[in-house]
């Protein structure tokens, strides 16, 4: 979007006219969805903070119990993270988060899922752009503790399937190619989004029941002023997408994860955005993932280890060494809540075009709306008074007819 002089002194000035208002908020030119990331950076020197809590309720499902579908006591996991942003140049950051409440280890609270890393962009995004590329690449380092619950007790020690997903504990790598699409500068009407990103998350610890995961997020984002609302799509696959993904030795001699018991959420939430920069986040996480084979059910461990002809239930699960089996008995669901405050900030130049174009356009909303009560009142001012002339008009009739029977007599 190329400005001349004349535009770019009118921006200024209404710019100018918002702020003293308090109608323009700082606005993060990072943000983003849930975990699809925005393309872009947050800016040169600005260092923003995120205080994250998340909540759920899960019951572990054992293979131990004498009822098939029975789970233990439903605990509550309630955890707190805290991450930083800081923008070192217009096209670049620097990420820093953890978990400062994670699971317990000897029945301390600990530090877990330490990440540090850099997000990088194109160096054109000083403007509003239709389309964006990034890059983000973190170093992040899990301890999840000794104690941390598992599905159906599938862990070697501190890595396994937890009730989040699958968790390595030690040193992970993790990349993403990320793509954003920002309707509004084709569209001034239009404040859409629309996000994807794709990546891994690659172990460096070597082990036979140790797995990368491939990573992609897609989502919508419409964003005003003061909110905005999304829906994303959000998927951390093992390379089981043609055929099971095979795993040993945790816990159990030999279990599989087909591509649809992958851990894969839809996510809808929204923030709500304040004057002095300070944002809330809120979403809700839902699982889509479902059982594919056997599942964790006394009677189905049964079947598959009885199965011996090609007749028989789960034969082919049996035919390749299966001998335990599994469901995504992951959390349902998950409460998010987070607020966004800025220490050091100063506002970017596309984020101010985006705060200009959406004030500009719910002015010529108002205007519309200004102009068609005017009608409407207009029109009723006409219409009483075509009502007062024909009741005016009767009256001289009558008082007519009067005379014309008085001359009469």
């Amino acid at each position: 979007m190329k400005w001349n002089r004349t535009q770019s002194i009118v921006f200024g000035i209404c710019l100018i006219v918002f702020q003293v208002h308090g109608q323009v908020p700082k606005r993060n030119r990072s943000e983003g969805m849930y975990q699809t990331m925005s393309s872009n950076t947050t800016g040169p020197n600005n260092l923003w903070l995120n205080l994250r809590g998340t909540g759920f309720i899960w019951a572990n499902k054992s293979l131990d119990s004498t009822n098939a579908n029975a789970s233990e006591k439903p605990g509550y996991f309630p955890f707190l993270d805290i991450a930083s942003e800081l923008g070192v140049t217009n096209y670049a950051s620097f990420l820093f988060e953890s978990r400062v409440l994670s699971y317990t280890r000897n029945n301390w609270f600990q530090f877990g899922n330490i990440a540090a890393g850099i997000k990088a962009t194109m160096p054109n995004n000083k403007e509003l752009r239709l389309h964006g590329f990034g890059l983000e690449v973190k170093y992040i380092w899990n301890w999840p503790g000794d104690t941390f619950p598992s599905v159906a007790g599938y862990r070697v020690g501190t890595t396994g399937f937890a009730p989040e997903g699958y968790i390595v504990d030690g040193s992970n790598v993790e990349w993403k190619v990320l793509y954003d699409m920002d309707l509004i500068k084709r569209y001034s009407w239009l404040p859409v989004k629309i996000g994807a990103n794709a990546g891994m998350r690659i172990p460096l610890k070597k082990a036979e029941y140790v797995a990368s995961q491939f990573l992609f997020d897609v989502g919508v984002l419409y964003t005003d002023i003061g909110f905005d609302i999304f829906a994303e799509y959000s998927l951390e696959a093992f390379s089981n997408l043609a055929k099971p993904k095979a795993f040993v030795n945790l816990g159990h001699p030999k279990t599989e994860i087909a591509f649809w018991e992958n851990p894969m959420y839809l996510t809808l939430g929204g923030r709500v955005r304040y004057a002095n920069g300070v944002t809330l986040f809120a979403c809700i996480p839902i699982l889509l993932s479902s059982n594919s084979g056997s599942a964790m059910t006394n009677l189905d461990k049964r079947l598959l280890n009885d199965a011996r002809g090609p007749g028989d239930v789960f034969y082919e699960e049996h035919s390749r060494g299966i001998t335990d089996p599994f469901d995504p008995w992951f959390a349902k669901w998950k409460i998010i809540g987070e607020v966004s405050i800025p220490l050091f900030y100063k506002q970017t130049g596309s984020e101010m075009m985006r705060n200009f174009l959406l004030l500009k356009n719910r002015k010529e909303r108002q205007k519309i709306d200004v102009e068609e009560r005017l009608r409407h009142f207009e029109a009723g001012i006409d219409t009483l008074k075509t009502d007062q002339n024909e009741k005016k008009r009767r009256l001289e009739e009558i008082q007519k007819r009067r005379d014309e029977m008085d001359s009469s007599e």
